[in-house]
């Protein structure tokens, strides 16, 4: 059996919908164990999302969830309760690591703040993904895709130039938030090596989102520039668009040489290319 870059590992998912299970996910692909704690009777509400097959919602076959959560063992625990909480601190003095979004105070609430949890267990690392982080102004503030795509100002830089600005596919904020919580993980885990100490590692998506601009901050920061709405186009790379057709339209991706070479060859226009 092939090793991998985390066997041996115990992971802790305390984590619901995207962004922990996404961060999760990760964790168990390059070979944690990971188990999933879920509420009694409800399950981790990824499990009401579609798709499902022929649209009849099942909790079993969420083709959300099952993507979110592939690789993992799970549990339910009512962690409100005491004997619940008891068994959920038993499985923390045994983890390596621990992934939660609740909102902040809830784990503090709870008895499991990161000052506690490191007296239980020096070694364990914590990753916490919230809306706006464990401190600041916003940090009671509910997230989701919307507010993360607007405050983190894609949402502005989405659409045709002349149109309103629209919202992205999907919940790309959650799945932003998780992705930096197994970055931040990784890095406590090489630290750990050197100091034998978890870390508490706190991941605001907003931040997460703000960070995700490909130039528009760095344009603005240091020349002023407020980047247009450009639609379908693709501005670092053409052609990368939608084109209106007689019959239809059609979408064309040529970012090399190579494949721009054979797009105008294509259509018998080579000296495109030159």
């Amino acid at each position: 059996m092939t090793l991998q870059a985390l066997d041996g590992l115990k992971v802790l998912d305390l984590g619901d919908y995207v962004s922990g299970p996404y961060c999760t996910k990760m964790l168990a692909s390059f070979g944690a164990e990971v188990i999933k704690v879920e509420k009694p009777g409800e399950g981790d509400s990824s499990r009401r999302m579609g798709p499902f097959p022929g649209d009849e919602a099942h909790p079993e076959k969420s083709g959300a969830f099952l993507y979110l959560n592939t690789g993992k063992k799970s549990i339910t625990l009512n962690i409100k309760t005491a004997t619940g909480l008891k068994i959920l601190k038993d499985l923390i003095r045994n983890s390596d690591i621990l992934v939660e979004n609740f909102q902040p105070g809830v784990m503090a609430d709870l008895g499991l703040d990161p000052a506690i949890l490191e007296k239980e267990n020096p070694r364990l690392i914590v990753a916490s993904i919230t809306g706006f982080g464990q401190n600041g102004p916003y940090r009671d503030y509910k997230m989701s895709s919307i507010v993360g795509y607007a405050l983190g100002g894609h949402q502005y830089i989405i659409g045709e130039p002349d149109r309103e600005p629209l919202q992205g596919a999907g919940p790309q904020p959650e799945y932003q938030g998780g992705l930096h919580a197994f970055f931040g993980i990784m890095a406590a885990l090489y630290s750990r090596e050197e100091t034998g100490r978890g870390q508490h590692i706190d991941v605001s998506i907003m931040e997460c989102m703000t960070g995700f601009h490909q130039f528009t901050i760095i344009r603005y920061t240091y020349g002023g520039e407020i980047k247009p709405r450009s639609g379908n186009r693709y501005e670092s790379t053409y052609p990368v668009t939608i084109y209106p057709c007689k019959d239809g339209h059609v979408a064309l991706s040529a970012s090399s040489v190579q494949q721009q070479e054979l797009l105008y060859a294509l259509i018998g226009k080579p000296e495109i290319a030159e």
